[in-house]
């Protein structure tokens, strides 16, 4: 709807809320002006600078998370020394509390109230923490005893992911919501955050080992690798924080959640049915996230090169970073449950091609390729939907709570990911895999063989059940305009 000089604004605002709701898959694109046609300065298009400085905050949490993702059960297996079931308990138990942190951090958020919003200082305050902590990590001292080295690993993992990357990525996240409350602008800036993430992803993946191996080998490689993806990384968040601003408040003064108690806030939560479903949801995806280490052992034993797994990084993530820049204009059209369900059964279809023989360079990559392509859909649309369920709650109760609802999605994180390697090294341990050994026995590399292919796809199908749930679609221009509609409200009362 056009705005009419002749109104007034409450003529503007009666106008928008009386505008027919639309119910069809269409919504998206009837609920992208929302906060123009109601003068809601949230809901306004951001500049393309401002997009760019909020996406690149994924290159430094990727350095510092895709990095312990994808080598240090590896580092710790084959460099400190630590077994493979151990190190995988050590790294799940971390993870379990890092889950919990969620929680505590999420409320911290939620209830801060700067002249920088509740956001963007928690992510300027926690950068120098997690890069000091992902050096040490990386840094475990030859001269610890052998459960001295084992304390090590625990209580460093835990700091640097456990409190720096949580409170740094939680903000990360719920900036989101705050940035802007306009959808379709959401779906840009994941794209963009999604874009940077899948590149830094493939740059750890494929350059870590050659990084490792033109350094020496050894601990002295690692840890000069890890300070150079912290360095990076501490510069991407310092341009977050100086480049983006807060724009998204409570739709009414007395509803904001820094002056409410904390049980008040847990069952406002605790009613918002998406909640759980964003916490099952990014707990599937990152417990597959934290199992694709089980790559490097499956390049290295399976397929009997473990140069492979760099190639199977770049075919797995060569076709998210080039056909996520079509999901806007594909959620716009759809939203995002039909995408995202489209693709988990493309993933399914990809995992089956490369069951036809997995110890095939050849097929392993053509599935591979697949699997990617079903992987778009829900990398573009994961983190703008968790901002929906933060604008469902607030159209539900009134209240808005944005750092507890993304404590769901990296609290899904945390376990999930943790749940993934934990399962990586108990499993390697079952089929008795001997990080000594130049050849695994058969049922070390049967173990590689279901991480790599049968663990995702139960996860695929266990997606498909949770995103099937997930009908927030079919009320998104309803809420957006009726939120709008209270912003502009709260507004005119309080004279802003």
């Amino acid at each position: 709807m056009a705005k009419d000089a002749t109104r007034t604004s409450g003529e503007q605002l009666r106008a928008a809320v009386a505008m027919t709701n639309q119910e069809s898959v269409t919504s998206h694109l009837a609920a992208t002006r929302v906060g123009e046609d109601v003068q809601d300065p949230s809901g306004v298009r951001l500049k393309l600078r401002e997009r760019i400085s909020y996406g690149i905050g994924d290159v430094g949490g990727n350095l510092i998370f895709g990095l312990i993702t994808s080598f240090l059960l590896f580092y710790l297996t084959d460099t400190v020394g630590v077994g493979a079931a151990i190190a995988g308990t050590l790294l799940l138990l971390g993870r379990v509390l890092d889950g919990t942190m969620d929680l505590i951090l999420g409320t911290l958020i939620d209830k801060t109230s700067t002249r920088w919003g509740k956001a963007r200082p928690w992510i300027l305050f926690s950068a120098p923490f997690v890069v000091v902590m992902f050096v040490l990590l990386f840094n475990v001292p030859a001269g610890l005893s052998q459960g001295g080295k084992e304390v090590y690993a625990f209580v460093f993992y835990f700091l640097c992911l456990g409190v720096g990357y949580v409170a740094s990525n939680l903000a990360y996240h719920t900036l989101l919501s705050v940035i802007t409350s306009n959808s379709t602008m959401r779906v840009s800036l994941t794209v963009i955050r999604t874009i940077c993430a899948l590149v830094t992803g493939l740059a750890v993946n494929v350059l870590t080992i050659p990084i490792i191996g033109a350094f020496g080998g050894g601990q002295k490689a690692w840890t000069l690798t890890a300070i150079i993806y912290g360095a990076i990384s501490l510069v991407t968040l310092l341009i977050v924080f100086f480049g983006t601003r807060e724009r998204v408040r409570p739709a009414k003064e007395t509803d904001r959640s820094a002056k409410r108690p904390l049980g008040q806030l847990l069952k406002i939560l605790f009613r918002n049915p998406y909640f759980y479903l964003g916490f099952a949801f990014f707990f599937l995806v990152y417990l597959s996230s934290g199992s694709a280490g089980a790559g490097v052992y499956f390049a290295k034993d399976v397929l009997k090169d473990p140069a492979i797994f760099s190639l199977l990084s770049l075919v797995t993530l060569g076709p998210l970073i080039i056909g996520i820049w079509f999901m806007p204009a594909i959620i716009g059209r759809f939203g995002k449950r039909i995408p995202m369900l489209v693709g988990i059964g493309i993933t399914l279809v990809g995992v089956a091609i490369t069951f036809i023989d997995p110890t095939s360079v050849t097929v392993v990559l053509v599935g591979s390729l697949v699997r990617a392509v079903g992987a778009i859909p829900a990398a573009a649309s994961m983190f703008a939907l968790i901002a929906d369920i933060v604008d469902y709650g607030e159209w539900k109760s009134g209240v808005r709570v944005d750092g507890m609802t993304f404590a769901a999605a990296t609290a899904g994180q945390n376990f999930g990911a943790g749940v993934g390697v934990g399962l990586v090294g108990w499993l390697l341990a079952a089929g008795r895999y001997d990080a000594s050994a130049a050849t695994q026995p058969a049922s070390a590399t049967s173990m590689e063989v279901f991480l790599y292919l049968g663990l995702p796809a139960v996860v695929a199908i266990l997606q498909g059940v949770i995103v099937y749930c997930i009908k927030i679609d079919k009320n998104m221009s309803q809420m957006q305009r009726d939120l709008a509609a209270r912003r502009v409200a709260a507004n005119e009362v309080t004279g802003a």
